[in-house]
C-alpha cells in the first residue's frame, strides 16, 4: 500500500518546492518585475493565505466526488496557478497567480495527508503521514538548490516552469494509481466547524497557527536576515542546510511517533528545538548559523506529523477535516508570519530583528501546548478518581 504513494509524494514535493524556493528567488524577482523584495514577499503570504482558507473549505470535494478527481482538481488549479506566475508580466499578475496556486495547495495538501493516513493501519499511520510530508521536506532540501540552479542559469521564470512539469507528472501518477482510494465519507460544513471548536482541537490548532508565523515567516525573509547579519556564506547554503534538515526531521518523526515517541511530548520537544534553531541562526557566528538553519528546519518539519497524528487519533472520523484546519492553520501562520515581516521591512526595521518576532511566537506555541497538557493530565486524574 505504500509504494501507491508515490503521486502524493511527488505532488507534496512540487508543493514543497513551489512553497519555499519563492525565499531565494525574492531578489531576482523584485528586480524583474521592477518592485521590491518586500511587495513580492506579499505573494508569498497571498499563496499560504490562499492554502490557509481552501484548505478546510474545500476538504469535502473527495467526498461529493472521488479521493482522485479532488486530487486532480487541485493539482490542475496548482498548476494553472504556476503557468500563470511564469508567464506574469507585473506584480499584480503574479499576487493572482499566486493566488490561484494557494487554493490548488490548499485541496491537494490536507487530503493527500488523510488519503495516506486512511490507507493504512494505525500502527503505520506515523510512518504513511511522514511519506507524504517528506515529500514536501524534499521539495526544499532537494528541490530548492535545483530549483535555485535553474534560476542561476536560465531565469526565475524557468524554475516555476519546472514546478509545473512536477504537477503534471504527479496528476498522471494519480490519475493511474489512486483510483482505489477510499473516499472518506461526506462531513457536513457544521460538523467540520464542531470538530474545529473544541477545547482540545483549538488549543492544538493554535500550537501549529504560531509555529506557523514563527517558522515560516522567518523563512520568507531569510535573504533579509543573511544580508543583514553581513555573512559571508550564500543564501542557496542556507536554505539547503534548512531543507537537509526538514528532510532529515521529516523522515525519522513517523518512526518514533509509531514506535516510541508520544505525539505531545514530541510537539514539546520539537518546539524547545525550533526556539533553539532560531537563536542559532540570528544571532551566533557563521558555524552555529548554519546548526540554527539545520536545526530549525528538521524541528519546524518534523513538528507537524505529531499534531497530525494527535488530532486523527483524538478524532478519528473528522480525520480529513482535522488535517484540513491543521494545514490551514500552518499556513495560516505563515501568512500572518510573512504579512509581518512585510510591514516590519517596509517601515525600515532592520531585519536582523526579525528572529527576534520568530522567537516570541514560539514562546507562545510552548505556552499554550504546555497548557493543553497540563489539562489533559488534569481530566485524566479526575476521570481516574471518579471511576475508583
Amino acid at each position: 500500500m505504500i509504494r501507491r504513494l508515490w503521486p502524493l509524494s511527488l505532488g507534496a514535493f512540487a508543493l514543497g518546492l513551489d512553497a519555499y524556493i519563492l525565499a531565494g528567488l525574492l531578489p531576482r524577482m523584485a528586480a524583474d518585475l521592477h518592485t521590491s523584495q518586500a511587495m513580492v514577499g506579499l505573494s508569498i503570504a497571498l499563496f499560504t493565505a490562499a492554502y490557509a482558507i481552501s484548505a478546510p473549505a474545500l476538504s469535502s470535494i473527495a467526498s461529493r466526488y472521488s479521493v482522485r478527481t479532488a486530487l486532480l482538481c487541485g493539482l490542475g488549479l496548482f498548476s494553472v496557478g504556476n503557468i500563470a506566475t511564469t508567464i506574469a508580466p507585473s506584480l499584480w499578475v503574479l499576487l493572482t497567480a499566486r493566488l490561484i496556486a494557494g487554493v490548488g495547495a490548499g485541496v491537494f495538501s490536507p487530503l493527500a495527508s488523510s488519503s495516506a493516513a486512511n490507507l493504512v493501519d494505525a500502527s503505520r499511520r506515523g510512518r504513511a503521514l511522514s511519506m507524504v510530508l517528506a515529500g514536501l521536506s524534499m521539495g526544499t532540501a532537494l528541490g530548492v538548490p535545483l530549483g535555485l540552479l535553474i534560476a542561476d542559469r536560465f531565469g526565475w521564470r524557468w524554475t516555476i516552469g519546472f514546478i509545473v512539469v512536477l504537477g503534471l507528472i504527479s496528476a498522471i501518477g494519480v490519475s493511474i494509481h489512486c483510483a482505489r482510494f477510499p473516499t472518506p465519507r461526506s462531513i457536513a460544513w457544521h460538523e467540520r466547524v464542531m470538530a474545529f471548536r473544541t477545547p482540545f482541537t483549538l488549543s492544538t490548532l493554535a500550537v501549529t497557527l504560531w509555529t506557523g508565523i514563527a517558522s515560516l515567516g522567518l523563512y520568507t525573509y531569510m535573504a533579509e536576515v543573511t544580508m543583514a547579519n553581513g555573512l559571508s556564506l550564500s543564501l542557496n547554503t542556507l536554505i539547503w542546510m534548512w531543507g537537509l534538515g526538514g528532510m532529515t526531521g521529516a523522515l525519522l518523526i513517523g518512526r518514533l511517533l509509531d514506535i516510541c515517541l508520544p505525539p505531545i511530548k514530541a510537539t514539546l520537544i520539537l518546539l524547545v528545538a525550533l526556539g533553539i534553531g532560531f537563536y542559532l541562526f540570528g544571532f551566533m557566528p557563521l558555524p552555529m548559523v548554519m546548526l540554527g538553519a539545520f536545526l530549525w528546519g528538521l524541528a519546524g518539519w518534523a513538528s507537524i506529523a505529531p499534531q497530525q497524528h494527535t488530532l486523527v487519533t483524538h478524532s478519528p472520523k473528522h480525520a480529513v477535516a482535522l488535517i484540513a484546519w491543521n494545514s490551514s492553520a500552518n499556513y495560516l501562520g505563515g501568512a500572518i508570519g510573512a504579512a509581518a515581516g512585510s510591514v516590519a521591512l517596509m517601515a525600515h526595521l532592520p531585519a536582523h530583528w526579525l528572529p527576534i518576532g520568530a522567537l516570541l511566537a514560539i514562546v507562545i506555541a510552548i505556552t499554550v501546548h504546555i497548557g493543553k497538557t497540563l489539562k489533559l493530565e488534569k481530566d485524566a486524574k479526575g476521570f481516574t478518581e471518579r471511576n475508583n
